[in-house]
């Protein structure tokens, strides 16, 4: 039963995946900012009112004044909430790009199998056709050349970690092979 192992095995490090990615820093790094610019805010007004409106009263981080206490939440709340905002729109694209590349690498693993076995079965026929001599020497060669180039080929995009695209013509894009 592989196949159902390799299911519960998938299923595990999806869930240990989905568990982990809410929590990593990319995910996090807007929100954690907007925090630091809100608590921030509260520290300047907390030291303009100290240094330039009460002169003689000690320091106040957390304002006795009722009103002055509530404008700084209304304005720490309006930097969070905007900050929780931009952070799930910025982990909406994460998520888009991590949907592509689970696609782009779920289908040229399935090119490389599929390719690859024909093109192993081209290879074996060819070893066939040159002990028949029905292949010259120099075709053989460069035959088996060309396809272990694309055996190559295919390894390096069944691998790519980042999407490259090169355009070549007016709507067609293609991706580069090479990781830089």
């Amino acid at each position: 039963m592989p196949l159902l192992r390799d299911l519960e095995n998938d299923v595990s490090d999806k869930s240990k995946r989905d568990f982990d990615m809410p929590f990593s820093q990319s995910r996090q790094s807007i929100f954690i900012i907007s925090l630091m610019f809100a608590a921030i805010s509260w520290l300047g007004e907390s030291l303009i009112h100290f240094y330039i409106l009460n002169h003689g009263q000690a320091f106040e981080l957390i304002p006795g004044d009722f009103n002055e206490l509530w404008m700084r939440a209304v304005i720490f709340s309006l930097i969070v909430i905007f900050g929780i905002y931009a952070q799930r729109h910025a982990n909406k694209k994460i998520d888009v790009e991590e949907a592509k590349m689970r696609t782009l690498k779920a289908t040229m693993n399935t090119v490389e199998d599929r390719v690859g076995n024909a093109l192993a079965g081209i290879k074996l026929l060819l070893v066939g056709a040159e002990e028949s001599n029905f292949v010259n020497k120099e075709t053989y060669q460069k035959l088996i050349i060309l396809i272990d180039e694309t055996f190559e080929d295919l390894r390096k995009l069944s691998s790519i970690e980042k999407i490259n695209e090169k355009k070549r013509l007016k709507d067609i894009y293609y991706l580069e092979i090479e990781n830089k």
